[in-house]
């Protein structure tokens, strides 16, 4: 899966500082008049006529600019390993939580599967999170559409990672804690209520910081991509298909 072609859709507020209103009328004039390069710390204005005080010409540009070089290796080579981690890591989680059942938290058994499950998932996390930092906003040209389009998908991807770890966390916790009396393995459910803390708290953590404020910034260029939906973003799955091409914004004003 190419990371070029995965991107999402959001409205994103943003709030002007206030004007007066000739403040706001030369404001206006300056943004209609002005053809230079697209400002990367600009702010939502009503008063430009794409709603982000840009000129036609402007916002053309956005489309024109090369994507960001970065090192590592390509697009499928690099989501080949990513699911190969995610699946190990998740059937060595799974096999530690059957195995500790039975030969508890000393079993060499159960040590070697949360091992490989540790380390296998932090590869993989790791892997993400770095690609995501290459993509970063602080490091890019806001108007490079493909690379913005590159930091969401791994936005998503990070949270396909988590969201089954926690999960399987969380399960196993609640089985194991309702018979800590006859197991009498207070390590054994404490780790997987840490596996499920952590992973619950960074996928809320991503959802909220990367794949909302970035869906929502990339629905201006693209509203129509495979993770428009926020929902379902999140949850680290694609939007249908929209055959029109329309915005939900457009179609609800035609509704109304």
């Amino acid at each position: 899966m190419a990371a070029n072609d995965h991107e999402h859709q959001d409205l994103n507020q943003h709030y002007d500082h206030q004007h007066s209103p000739e403040q706001s009328q030369e404001h206006s004039h300056d943004h209609r008049h002005s053809s230079g390069p697209i400002d990367p710390n600009r702010r939502l204005s009503q008063e430009g006529p794409h709603g982000l005080g840009e000129t036609e010409e402007q916002h053309a540009l956005h489309s024109q600019l090369p994507p960001k070089n970065t090192w590592g290796l390509n697009a499928s080579q690099e989501s080949a390993l990513f699911y190969f981690w995610m699946a190990s890591s998740l059937c060595c989680l799974i096999a530690a939580a059957a195995l500790g059942s039975y030969y508890h938290a000393w079993g060499h058994s159960f040590i070697g599967c949360m091992s490989a499950f540790m380390v296998l998932h932090w590869a993989a996390w790791l892997q993400t999170a770095t690609g995501m930092a290459q993509r970063a906003s602080w490091v890019r040209d806001e108007g490079d559409l493909v690379t913005r389009r590159q930091y969401l998908y791994l936005a998503v991807r990070l949270n396909r990672l988590m969201l089954p770890t926690a999960i399987v966390g969380l399960a196993t916790f609640c089985q194991a804690y309702a018979r800590r009396g006859q197991l009498k393995d207070l390590a054994y459910w404490l780790l997987f209520l840490i596996v499920f803390i952590w992973n619950i708290v960074f996928c809320v953590m991503n959802a909220y910081n990367n794949i909302s404020w970035e869906s929502s910034r990339l629905e201006y260029e693209d509203p129509d991509h495979p993770y428009r939906v926020g929902r379902l973003a999140i949850l680290g799955l694609g939007s249908p298909h929209r055959k029109d091409g329309q915005s939900e914004k457009e179609m609800e004003g035609k509704e109304a």
